[in-house]
């Protein structure tokens, strides 16, 4: 699910830009390939997406519901992102909510997603997301949390800021109706570009690239959210997701995790259909669920956000190496982390 949305850059004496690239995004551009090579690239990246694994997992996952949406929706979505929100940078001003006027052409969709969520309870609220990725950089949705971050006192590190703006962050996904559902789509570049990815080959079999997910709204703790790497069915790294920041909940209890980590995915590994893949685990009291799966072959398709991993220089072990968690156990300076913040992040928490 959400978490804090920071970059990993290396080189801190680089200059910082507002042009912050997503590289769980998949990569749209055809470049001397052939037609067959991008077939396969799309075909792989649509079969990691939650409606290709859930009924197989279900039992160790979040409750989960599907919703079909046409392409003509899809189009209209994409549409309105294109218009208002994307690739807005941080000097961009926040847009005011109330501001939205969701198109009458929506209407439907509105209703459905609205009705999908009254079988859950709809006081709690639920999280939605596209089979694919989630709308976690909403604009809409950080607007939100800005505006309940400024009420409160500020922390006195940059990393429990961090950890602050993180959890009011997740929980400003949540929602409870479909018009609220459908804001965070539109203002989203993630579900604007995946939905854009999924409408280039046509309408045949859209639906079966990609659909709505409405899921119970659950309380992940940001500290207890893990990323997997699997190289051949092999589980070779795992690192925590929310990786700028230290916890203190982790420390001294690698051992554990790991070994909890790996027992888990030894349960589950011949129940999903893929061979390299990056797999996200949540571990809370001794439990363990699967959060999601998403696509990973740094060759094929892109290098995904590996977090305190690096895939150019970490590659053999990520490829080849015994099971190694990772954690980040000092805490950066204020320096290092203004300069390596996603500039939106930056703005907030150190201006």
């Amino acid at each position: 699910m959400a978490g804090i949305s920071a970059s990993a850059l290396q080189a801190v004496k680089l200059k910082a830009t507002d042009q912050v690239q997503d590289k769980s995004a998949p990569l749209y551009t055809i470049s001397n390939e052939s037609i067959e090579k991008e077939e396969e690239r799309r075909a792989y990246f649509f079969s990691t997406g939650l409606d290709q694994w859930y009924k197989e997992l279900e039992d160790v996952t979040i409750p989960t519901t599907f919703l079909t949406l046409s392409p003509d929706e899809a189009r209209e979505i994409v549409s309105y992102w294109t218009q208002y929100y994307c690739h807005k940078s941080s000097h961009d001003p926040i847009l005011d909510e109330s501001d939205i006027k969701i198109p009458p052409a929506l209407d439907s969709l509105v209703e459905r997603i609205s009705k999908m969520i009254s079988t859950f309870s709809p006081d709690d609220g639920v999280f939605v997301k596209l089979s694919t990725r989630s709308p976690k950089d909403s604009h809409i949705a950080f607007a939100r949390a800005v505006k309940v971050y400024k009420s409160l006192p500020s922390p006195s590190s940059g990393n429990d800021k961090l950890i602050t703006f993180g959890d009011i962050s997740l929980d400003s996904l949540r929602v409870t109706n479909g018009r609220e559902a459908i804001k965070l789509f539109i203002s989203s570049d993630r579900v604007g570009e995946d939905l854009e990815y999924a409408l280039e080959p046509g309408d045949k079999d859209f639906d079966a690239r990609v659909s709505i997910v409405i899921r119970k709204w659950v309380k992940i703790p940001l500290w207890s959210e893990f990323r997997g790497f699997v190289w051949d069915g092999k589980l070779t790294s795992i690192g925590q997701y929310n990786h700028p920041v230290v916890f203190t909940e982790l420390l001294g209890k690698t051992e554990q995790i790991k070994s909890d980590l790996q027992a888990f995915y030894d349960r589950i590994k011949t129940k999903i259909p893929l061979k390299r893949y990056i797999i996200d685990f949540a571990w809370v009291k001794d439990c363990v669920y699967l959060i999601e799966i998403n696509p990973f072959d740094g060759e094929i398709v892109y290098p995904a956000s590996t977090g305190l991993w690096s895939w150019a220089e970490d590659r053999d072990h990520m490829m080849r190496g015994e099971l190694t968690l990772r954690v980040r156990t000092e805490r950066q300076s204020e320096f290092v982390l203004k300069k390596t913040l996603d500039p939106q992040w930056r703005n907030v928490l150190f201006t």
